[in-house]
């Protein structure tokens, strides 16, 4: 009976612990130097998000909304799985990007979640296309302030680089430099170059195509995240994966280039709070 109490006491604590991690929302803010950063760039606010799924964060998002207002940015990033690929109602988070819109110019990309349910993905680009929201699959756009501009491209990466076709993760095939100058083409290295793209595990890839800075989720901080480790689990089911939260740095031929991953939104997670991600611009001497 002695050891019973214990017991009980450290799996209330932790349930607890668990219970209270889930419902956190924090904003985490970083500063991203860039090489190629264009003038009136620099101290611009960029916000990234990724990997809602199902977490609603009070009516209508309320908690989600007013935490990005709060934060003033000037561009909005959103990384992909807006939603569970087994959700069926599209109306909430078509008025969650609405309501992300009205905030700041707007960028989403599709994830692994919407490739495998593209039916409501086409269905959900259509309807935020009308209202505004820029959606990039494969394509680039440039955002302008005064007489600058940065080059924004977004992949819409195909389902076999996230899965097999029975949904196991073994020997997936790795997103090459020529695979994604098929998908998107060449950059213009001499300009500064974005690039969205929901997975960060090809840095190296999007680093020798071209992307000066990528912005990425999908492994929702690595799940669990340990002290001085960091996060142990991919959504491949592969342990400590190396690119989890944070910024992250690679030299490649044009400059170092640059990784911004958000630990995301939604799922299950321990030790590894939501995330909101602003990311300040400041040029790399």
């Amino acid at each position: 009976m002695s050891y019973k109490l214990p017991l009980f006491a450290a799996a209330a604590f932790l349930g607890g612990y668990m219970l209270i991690s889930n419902r956190q929302l924090r904003v985490n803010e970083y500063e991203l130097k860039v090489s190629k950063l264009p003038e009136n760039f620099v101290g611009k606010k960029i916000l990234l998000l990724a990997d809602l799924h199902k977490k609603r964060y009070g009516d209508n998002f309320n908690n989600l909304v007013n935490s990005c207002i709060a934060a003033e940015p000037d561009f909005i990033f959103f990384a992909g799985d807006l939603y569970s690929r087994d959700e069926t109602d599209m109306i909430p988070k078509l008025a969650l990007m609405k309501r992300l819109k009205h905030i700041a110019p707007t960028y989403y990309i599709f994830g692994n979640h919407e490739t495998d349910n593209m039916d409501n993905a086409e269905a959900l680009a259509l309807k935020l296309t009308e209202c505004g929201v820029h959606i990039l699959r494969n394509n680039m756009e440039q955002i302008k302030i005064g007489e600058d501009h940065i080059n924004i491209y977004g992949t819409q990466l195909p389902q076999r680089f996230y899965r097999n076709e029975d949904f196991s993760h073994h020997d997936l095939p790795q997103i090459t430099k020529d695979e994604l100058t098929k998908l998107l083409g060449e950059p213009d290295r001499s300009e500064c170059n974005f690039l969205l793209s929901h997975t960060p595990l090809a840095f190296r890839a999007y680093a020798d195509w071209g992307a000066d800075v990528t912005f990425s989720g999908h492994c929702h901080g690595g799940v669990i995240r340990l002290p001085f480790i960091g996060g142990i689990l991919s959504p491949e089911r592969k342990f400590f994966p190396r690119y989890t939260k944070g910024i992250y740095e690679l030299n490649a031929e044009q400059g170092l280039a640059k990784l911004a991953v958000t630990a995301g939104l939604g799922k299950f997670r321990l030790n590894n709070p939501s995330e909101i991600m602003i990311c300040t611009l400041e040029r790399q001497e």
